[in-house]
């Protein structure tokens, strides 16, 4: 009988640094070696980048590709994160879900994955609001209760949205597809 080992984030992130090139997620104790990022992926990614850059300035720190600490055996990594202003940028620590004021995910070809994976999770520690940009458009997730999120908004392309913590940093729908 195999015997399947559970990881701690010490453990990923030792790992992390004997193998760079490997994009790897830990949730649950679980390491998941993330695909590729596509050409649309990583420019629509940039888009959202540059759209919310100029309304959270001095607001908010954005993180990309970077990792969230969630627990001991959870250390996600999220498309997009808006962050609580920190001193330390965050260099002594991983962010929290207590910091989080937006969590954004790109899931094209991992939508099955982002929805029914890390969104959970992402609820039960709390991540105030999370948005999931998938083949139909934008699904904004707020208010999380135990493994869910108690409101969903399916934002459209030409429709305005901000996120719930930031309300300043409102933007046009309006992505390059």
């Amino acid at each position: 009988m195999a015997v399947r080992h559970r990881f701690k984030v010490e453990e990923v992130l030792a790992l992390s640094a004997l193998k760079p090139e490997a994009r790897l997620e830990l949730l649950e104790g679980e390491v998941y070696e993330m695909a590729p990022i596509s050409s649309e992926h990583a420019g629509l990614l940039d888009w959202l980048l540059q759209t919310l850059a100029t309304r959270t300035l001095g607001q908010a720190h954005i993180r990309v590709q970077s990792p969230l600490y969630l627990s001991q055996e959870s250390l996600p990594i999220p498309d997009l994160l808006l962050l609580k202003p920190r001193e330390d940028f965050y260099t002594q620590s991983h962010p929290t879900p207590q910091e989080v004021l937006l969590l954004v995910e790109v899931g094209f070809s991992s939508y099955a994955y982002d929805r029914g994976v890390k969104l959970p999770l992402y609820a039960r520690h709390g991540v105030p609001e999370v948005w999931l940009w998938g083949q139909e458009g934008l699904e904004v997730y707020r208010e999380p209760q135990e493994t869910a999120y108690r409101h969903r908004l399916l934002v459209k392309k030409g429709e305005r949205i901000a996120p719930l913590l930031l309300s300043q940093a409102e933007i046009l729908w309006s992505p390059p597809l």
